[in-house]
C-alpha cells in the first residue's frame, strides 16, 4: 500500500471516529454519499468531511458550508468546482407545510449557480474550500424555517467526483448578523454572486487605446447569447469574435456523446458538454478550447474565441 493512501485513510478514520463527518446535520440522520464514474482514473478525490460554520442557522441568514478535499489520485488537483442544491423537505408553519404537499418535487429544489476554486491538492494531502450563499427568509409572508436536503457535489479538474446530500435545519427567529471569530489567516471563501468569484473589476482609461494592452475585466455581463454548435466531433464555428460580457452557448448536436470543453491555456475551468453549457467571457484576450471524447484518436478539434472591449458600451 503507498504512503499516500496510508496518510488518506488515516485522515478519512480519524473524521469517522471523532463523529463530526457532515456536522450542521440533525444528530442520528445520515449523510448520503454518491461517487460518479470518472473517465480519468488517475485523478480522484474525496469529501472527507462537510461541516457548516454553526448548528443553530436561521431561515433568511447566511450559510457557510466548509469542505474537507482529500487527494486520493496519483494526479495533482489544479481547480474545484463546487455545485449546491437545496431541497425543501418540511416547514414549521402548519399552514405552509400543507400547501408544501402540494408542490411538485422540482418546484422544492433551489439551484445555487457554480462556484469555482484554484487551490492545487497534491496526492496524499488535504485542503479545504468553503462558500457562503444566503438562504430566504420568507416567501407569500410565511416563515421558511423548516428541514432541507443540501446537496453539496464537487468536480476537480472539470471531473465529477462526488456528491453529498446533507439534512439542515434552518430555525425561525430574527436574522442575525454573524461576525465571524478573528482565526489563522486563510484564503477567503468567494460570497456567491452573479458572476464567478475572484474576479475584480479594472478600471478602463479614456480613451481606450486599441488594440487593448493586456487583459480587461468587463464591469457587467452585456446579457448578450452567442450560440455555438459541436456536431460530428467538431466544433461547427471554429472561430467567435465577441465583446466582454457577452456568453457563449456551446450546444451538442451529438446526443449519443459527451464532451470535454477544454481551454487550452487553462484560463477557465474544463467543462462537461452533454446538452448544452455557457460561459461569460468577462476578461479581454485569446482563448482556444479542445473537444475532448471517449475513444478519441488523434488531435482535438480547435475552437478560438477573441474577447474584445465593446467601446460603445457604457458598463465597460
Amino acid at each position: 500500500m503507498s504512503k499516500n493512501l496510508l496518510i488518506i485513510l488515516f485522515i478519512i478514520i480519524a473524521v469517522t471516529l471523532s463523529g463530526c463527518t457532515g456536522s450542521g446535520s440533525p444528530k442520528g440522520t445520515p449523510v448520503e454519499v454518491l461517487r460518479f464514474d470518472r473517465a480519468n482514473t488517475n485523478l480522484d478525490a474525496k469529501i472527507v468531511d462537510v461541516k457548516f460554520d454553526r448548528d443553530d442557522v436561521r431561515a433568511g441568514e447566511i450559510v457557510t458550508p466548509q469542505l474537507f478535499i482529500a487527494n486520493t489520485g496519483s494526479e495533482k488537483i489544479t481547480n474545484e468546482t463546487v455545485e449546491i442544491e437545496a431541497k425543501l423537505k418540511t416547514l414549521d408553519d402548519p399552514l405552509a407545510n400543507i400547501y408544501l404537499k402540494t408542490m411538485s418535487e422540482e418546484k422544492k429544489i433551489r439551484k445555487i449557480d457554480p462556484i469555482y476554486f484554484e487551490n492545487e491538492i497534491e496526492p496524499g494531502t488535504v485542503k479545504t474550500v468553503s462558500a457562503k450563499f444566503h438562504t430566504i427568509k420568507e416567501m407569500e409572508k410565511r416563515s421558511l424555517a423548516g428541514t432541507y436536503e443540501i446537496n453539496v457535489t464537487l468536480s476537480i479538474n472539470g471531473q465529477k467526483i462526488e456528491a453529498r446530500v446533507i439534512p439542515i435545519r434552518l430555525y425561525p427567529g430574527e436574522v442575525r448578523e454573524i461576525t465571524p471569530t478573528p482565526g489563522p489567516s486563510t484564503t477567503p471563501a468567494p460570497v456567491q454572486t452573479t458572476v464567478i468569484p475572484n474576479i475584480t473589476q479594472t478600471v478602463i482609461p479614456t480613451p481606450s487605446p486599441t488594440p487593448t494592452p493586456g487583459p480587461v475585466v468587463a464591469a457587467t455581463p452585456t446579457g448578450k447569447i452567442i450560440p455555438t454548435r459541436v456536431k460530428s466531433d467538431q466544433f461547427a464555428e471554429p472561430h467567435l469574435d465577441i465583446y466582454a460580457g457577452d456568453e457563449v452557448q456551446w450546444v451538442n448536436y451529438n446526443p449519443d456523446e459527451n464532451y470535454e470543453i477544454v481551454e487550452m491555456d487553462k484560463k477557465i475551468p474544463t467543462k462537461i458538454l452533454k446538452s448544452r453549457i455557457s460561459h461569460v467571457f468577462n476578461t479581454t484576450g485569446d482563448y482556444r478550447f479542445g473537444a475532448y471524447y471517449r475513444n478519441m484518436r488523434g488531435k482535438p478539434s480547435i475552437q478560438t474565441i477573441t474577447v474584445r472591449i465593446n467601446a460603445s458600451n457604457p458598463n465597460n
